[in-house]
């Protein structure tokens, strides 16, 4: 078999089942098993598979046909111009996320460098912290529940040489920060400025936020990813009122200049809002959308 009969092959089989880019998947899931880049497939078209190739292709090709994503199938998901590790122990990365990178740099640019700190809520993959600290080279905070996610964002962020500028800490939502600044109030120490000389935060959330009637319609290739990072209660904010009530409570011993950026669903817009203004009467709300014009994130500044 060569590999345009391999490629054209699997095309045909992912159609069937309604996969919606099936050759694009094809492609995908070939260069894989080559090992090469997909551009690299065009160029030799008539060159046969060996047997062990064509073997690996149709077993990703029977997962494929099964709805398993691609990007778990291949172990790998382009993000802000980065090929990042994933498995299904994380949540793939999307492109609309690449809203909050832009904006959170261009809030970014209007703080100071060196006393500023990144704080990437549910980091999952990693995809977030590790763009942060590639792209700004200054500090990022990673938090996450599940022990499994954070080995994910700990190989990425070797990967792409930015471990130095990451603390992965495990823990719930905004623990391991308010213990952080716990620690640095109760050291009594004037010195520890100079080490956590921090005075603005900006706090990206990309938490669960799917409605528990929306699980019922996802799209089935969906269904592979992990529940708990996707669904979060009858409304979908759960998480979100959560990550506030905790921004409330330690307010106090928090730097002054919080800017919060979550990702939601486009029919969440006002109430994400309302829900921050509970918390926060006077903070400034804006909402920026997606590359589908999409409402995706919205950023307080508390």
């Amino acid at each position: 078999m060569t590999i345009l009969e391999a490629l054209q092959w699997a095309n045909n089989k992912l159609k069937k089942v309604g996969i919606e880019s099936p050759m694009l998947d094809a492609e995908l899931l070939l260069a894989s098993v080559l090992e090469v880049p997909k551009s690299w497939l065009f160029g030799h078209i008539a060159d046969d598979l060996k047997p062990h190739q064509e073997e690996k292709f149709f077993i990703l090709v029977d997962r494929r046909l099964k709805h398993e994503p691609v990007a778990y199938l291949i172990n790998k998901k382009g993000f802000y111009g980065r090929d990042f590790f994933v498995d299904p122990s994380v949540l793939i990365p999307r492109p609309a996320t690449e809203v909050m990178i832009e904006q959170a740099l261009d809030v970014f640019s209007t703080c100071d460098r060196d006393k500023t700190l990144f704080v990437d809520i549910g980091t999952g993959s990693g995809a977030i912290a590790v763009t942060l600290a590639a792209e700004t080279q200054t500090p990022v905070l990673a938090v996450d529940i599940d022990q499994s996610a954070l080995i994910t964002a700990k190989r990425n962020a070797q990967t792409f040489e930015v471990e130095e500028h990451i603390d992965f800490q495990h823990g719930s939502l905004l623990e391991p920060l308010i213990n952080l600044f716990q620690t640095i109030r109760a050291s009594g120490n004037p010195n520890i400025s100079s080490v956590y000389p921090f005075k603005d935060l900006i706090v990206c959330a990309n938490l669960p936020y799917l409605t528990t009637a929306q699980m019922d319609i996802l799209d089935p290739d969906v269904r592979f990813e992990p529940v708990r990072a996707l669904v979060a209660g009858v409304d979908g904010l759960d998480a979100y009122w959560d990550l506030f009530r905790q921004f409330k409570k330690h307010r106090e011993i928090l730097p002054r200049n919080i800017f919060v950026f979550i990702e939601i669903d486009p029919d969440q817009t006002d109430r994400s809002v309302k829900l921050i203004k509970h918390y926060f009467p006077e903070a400034v709300t804006r909402t920026e959308k997606d590359l589908q014009k999409n409402d995706r994130i919205v950023i307080a500044e508390i």
